[in-house]
């Protein structure tokens, strides 16, 4: 892979993950907020995705770190 593909990639999966976990602080926010109000069903069914979430923030850090391990500098 050349290294211009292999940063391209990296870049994007880097940004993917920011958005990602933007994402993921909104809800965490939204969800305190749910719990603060005594929401606790509106705040669990704010993050019961947020296993899947994570699962995904955590295969896209691994994709970026392959990339980074596997192309000559």
């Amino acid at each position: 892979m050349s290294k211009h593909i292999a940063e391209t990639a990296i870049a994007a999966n880097i940004d993917a993950l920011a958005a990602l976990l933007r994402d993921i602080t909104s809800r965490m926010d939204e969800a305190t907020g749910y719990v603060r109000d005594g929401q606790r069903n509106a705040a669990i069914g704010t993050i019961i995705d947020l296993d899947r979430m994570l699962a995904d923030a955590a295969a896209l850090h691994g994709a970026a770190l392959a990339l980074h391990r596997n192309t000559p500098a």
